[in-house]
């Protein structure tokens, strides 16, 4: 026979890190729009006590592109975001919609 759960009470313990859902809908945005671009074309997303991740693929068989971070401090009130392509780290941010502006296409000048 199985167990009763009460959730709140498990999330209450389990101190794992999620992506908002804000943080959620920048991601899937910029993620919409290289797929459009056809630069990317799977996403993964995966979290545990200390970190959220999401990652990035050029094809869903491959290494990620990029890993999107998002590392939870001591006091659990304040996160700092990361973004790694082949374990180097290219951004460090406190805030997710300032380390994705590194995604942002460069601005050219018009003729």
């Amino acid at each position: 026979m199985g167990e009763v759960v009460i959730l709140a009470e498990r999330r209450r313990r389990s101190r794992a890190v999620y992506f908002g859902r804000g943080e959620l809908q920048l991601l899937l945005r910029l993620f919409s729009r290289h797929v459009e671009s056809g630069e990317w074309l799977d996403y993964s997303i995966d979290n545990n006590e200390r970190a959220a991740v999401f990652c990035v693929y050029r094809r869903a068989h491959d290494a990620p592109l990029y890993e999107i971070h998002k590392i939870a401090s001591h006091s659990h009130h304040q996160s700092h975001f990361l973004v790694i392509t082949s374990g180097a780290i290219l951004k460090r941010s406190g805030r997710l919609d300032s380390a994705l502006r590194m995604f942002d296409a460069p601005l050219s000048a018009v003729p």
